[in-house]
């Protein structure tokens, strides 16, 4: 380990960091990578606060103890087809230009189809597939019962106010935080709707420094997809909100102590498949992070 990164694992024994675990749905696997470097340093963690899949991540690993056992435990949910399985908005590769101008028209047709079933249904996804998820990965305990401290960050769909859930069920909590909207129903709690804490806070830092400094922030945020010539409306759309929500983070993420950022953003929201790759990259990141020369 370098100078610098002994520094900073003596900085942290002495002062446990809270952790901001940011969403990413998929990419979220990154948190197994960076828990897991951080139980081989023996850093230890003063409090948690996630978004989305962060949330969850951070639930599982103070209710198991360690990252060793959040990976087992997800390992086995994907091995049993836990996940769902959704298609990306963009569904069809790249139209090229010598395909055979049937199997274009065929294309564009599908691309409508799906695009029109986006649009007419409140939802892709009922509540009952995020239910079995949470249920499955977590058990049924409170809040205020964790060893550490811990906030699922979620969204109010009616306000718009960023809503920290610092006590009551765990699994409603997390559900909360995890309820992309278009994808899942709100979950209710406390008469309020509430969808996922990406919406307004994709790495939560600022909830993390309400339950303690240091803040050591994890990105799991996408990349801007490039644009290109077969572009639908929806692709564009898509790609202008995330550079709103891109400059939004940049800006939250100043208010973290450290910042971890695995090389992820090109992989999908929904690519379950990429799990084994999502943790590599956590923990490369991490061990970079405390590796940093200087």
């Amino acid at each position: 380990m370098s100078l610098r990164g002994s520094i900073r694992r003596l900085a942290m024994r002495a002062r446990p960091p809270t952790l901001a675990l940011g969403g990413g749905g998929a990419r979220g696997f990154v948190h197994i990578g960076v828990l897991r470097v951080l139980d081989e340093r023996s850093v230890p963690i003063g409090a948690i606060a996630g978004t989305s899949m962060g949330s969850l991540m951070g639930a599982m690993y103070l209710v198991l103890g360690d990252a060793a056992k959040v990976e087992q435990a997800w390992r086995q949910a994907v091995d049993d087809g836990v996940l769902p399985a959704v298609r990306q908005v963009r569904m069809v590769p790249r139209v090229e230009k010598k395909e055979h101008p049937l199997l274009q028209v065929a294309r564009q047709l599908r691309n409508r189809v799906v695009v029109s079933f986006a649009l007419n249904r409140s939802t892709v996804l009922d509540g009952f597939v995020l239910d079995r998820v949470v249920d499955r990965l977590l058990p049924d305990v409170l809040i205020e019962d964790l060893p550490r401290p811990f906030a699922a960050v979620a969204t109010d769909l009616s306000s718009g106010a960023e809503t920290l859930l610092r006590t009551g069920s765990l699994r409603r909590a997390v559900k909360a935080s995890s309820s992309i909207p278009g994808m899942v129903p709100a979950t209710i709690i406390g008469g309020r709707p509430l969808v996922d804490g990406g919406v307004v806070a994709e790495v939560p830092v600022a909830p993390a420094r309400v339950l303690g400094w240091p803040v050591l922030a994890v990105d799991a945020s996408m990349e801007i997809p490039p644009p290109a010539d077969d572009d639908l409306a929806l692709d564009t759309m898509m790609r202008t909100q995330q550079m709103t929500a891109n400059l939004l983070r940049e800006r939250q993420l100043a208010g973290a102590t450290w910042v971890v950022r695995p090389d992820i953003g090109h992989v999908a929201w929904a690519d379950w498949g990429a799990f084994e790759a999502m943790i590599a990259a956590g923990a490369s990141a991490a061990r970079a992070f405390f590796d940093l020369e200087g």
